[in-house]
């Protein structure tokens, strides 16, 4: 927590929280506050079909849609409005949280208009991205991805094996991720549906490898070039 609050979320009955937002329920709760500022100060959230309200009919939390992903604000306690611009492809442009309604408003304003993510940052400061953002947004996630994963120490066990699986052409293509200490590579790090190779070691210093086309077939396998094989025969099969 800092001096200026939580980014904890506060419910739509917490009293505190009531106090603290008394301003944004007498304009209606969160979306149509935001939406009434920008009329005053002139700035542009979409047209009337594009503001699609709350995500529910709570009151502290809106939407907004950009060409970009959808853009979430919550409401923190201790008045702080925290906003996310999402991608849809699940990663998160940029997100930060300030006391200041008004800078909610040109966040989203500007992010609308196609700032990119420097410009952002630059002129609001409290809006945070990190280098697989920047990379997404360069163009070029898959290697930058690559590159962050290698060089992480949190993942030092699996570091020859991250590196001999991107010594090969066509595995390097993949997008490389963690999730509950399983490295998965993604076909396509755009699109979800497109299908997995899952990698986890196993208990006799192997490794256990899956497609996620078929989740039952694992394969324990104990050399690296073997793993190299399989994954590139589960990869033509995706």
């Amino acid at each position: 927590m800092d001096n200026f609050g939580s980014n904890e979320p506060i419910g739509s009955s917490d009293e505190s929280g009531i106090r603290d937002y008394s301003d944004v329920i007498s304009r209606g709760g969160l979306h149509d506050a935001l939406v009434s500022i920008a009329n005053e100060v002139q700035v542009d959230l979409g047209d009337a079909d594009d503001r699609t309200g709350s995500v529910s009919r709570e009151w502290n939390v809106a939407k907004f849609s950009s060409s970009r992903g959808n853009m979430r604000i919550n409401l923190g306690r201790g008045r702080r409005f925290a906003v996310n611009l999402d991608s849809g492809w699940g990663h998160v442009w940029a997100s930060g949280s300030t006391s200041n309604i008004v800078e909610v408003v040109e966040v989203l304003a500007l992010w609308r208009r196609g700032a990119r993510l420097k410009e952002l940052g630059n002129r609001f400061p409290f809006m945070k991205f990190d280098r697989l953002s920047q990379a997404y947004e360069d163009g070029n996630p898959v290697e930058t991805q690559w590159d962050i994963l290698i060089g992480d120490d949190e993942f030092i066990t699996y570091r020859n094996l991250l590196l001999r699986l991107h010594d090969n052409s066509n595995l390097r293509k993949m997008f490389p991720f963690f999730s509950h200490w399983k490295l998965r590579m993604a076909k396509d790090c755009y699109d979800a549906q497109a299908g997995e190779i899952i990698i986890r070691p196993s208990g006799s210093e192997g490794y256990i490898v899956w497609a996620s086309s078929a989740p039952m077939q694992k394969i324990e396998i104990h050399r690296l070039d073997d793993l190299i094989d399989v994954a590139n025969a589960m990869l033509r099969g995706l």
